[in-house]
């Protein structure tokens, strides 16, 4: 279950639960306070994601004043775009992951489950990477954060997520450095390394 500050957005607002159900009637969603309660508290999630940009645009404040947890903001954001993109057709960012699947795959022992384990990592961690740079855009480097009765503003929390996914990527990258190093060079490769520097 995820921690999130709804119930405070909701306080600051002067706002109680039936006043948030009336208003994501207004966007023809069904849910009783019950509901409310348990997502406020963690107790439950929703089952379609969606809900929390739903409640975020009828209450006016960023998803990200309800939902501070970056890792599950992030897990959101993914599957909203997963799902609003269509299945038949690839995104460019998905083109090149699985570009950088195969080039990565064609370096590796494939029986050796250790060496396949760091290729589905270093993919991860790559599309991690884009996720988090996706969020610093859309809210910029520094956000508005309550504290109280006041709003102050910090840093992106996923700037200092993305330093993190950096720092596994560049010591993942010591291996398939060497493994490149023992494979002969194919001019019409790409260079992946942009993602470690």
């Amino acid at each position: 279950m995820v921690n999130n500050q709804l119930k405070k957005v909701l306080d600051d607002k002067k706002l109680s639960f039936s006043d948030l159900k009336k208003l994501l009637e207004t966007k023809e969603i069904k849910i009783n306070n019950s509901q409310l309660s348990l997502y406020s508290r963690g107790k439950r999630n929703p089952k379609n994601k969606k809900m929390w940009i739903d409640i975020a645009e009828v209450l006016q404040v960023d998803l990200q004043e309800i939902i501070t947890d970056i890792n599950y903001y992030l897990s959101l954001m993914n599957e909203i775009s997963e799902n609003s993109t269509e299945k038949n057709g690839k995104t460019e960012n998905e083109k090149t992951n699985d570009s950088l699947f195969q080039e990565l795959l064609s370096l590796v022992d494939k029986n050796s489950p250790s060496e396949l384990e760091k290729v589905y990592r270093y993919c991860s961690l790559v599309s991690n990477f884009e996720n988090l740079s996706k969020a610093i855009d859309k809210a910029g480097v520094m956000i508005l954060v309550s504290s109280g009765e006041n709003e102050i503003k910090k840093p992106h929390p996923a700037i200092a997520e993305k330093v993190k996914v950096n720092a596994a990527l560049i010591k993942l990258d010591e291996f398939f450095e060497e493994k490149r190093a023992s494979k002969p060079k194919n001019s019409s490769e790409k260079d992946w390394s942009k993602f470690t520097k």
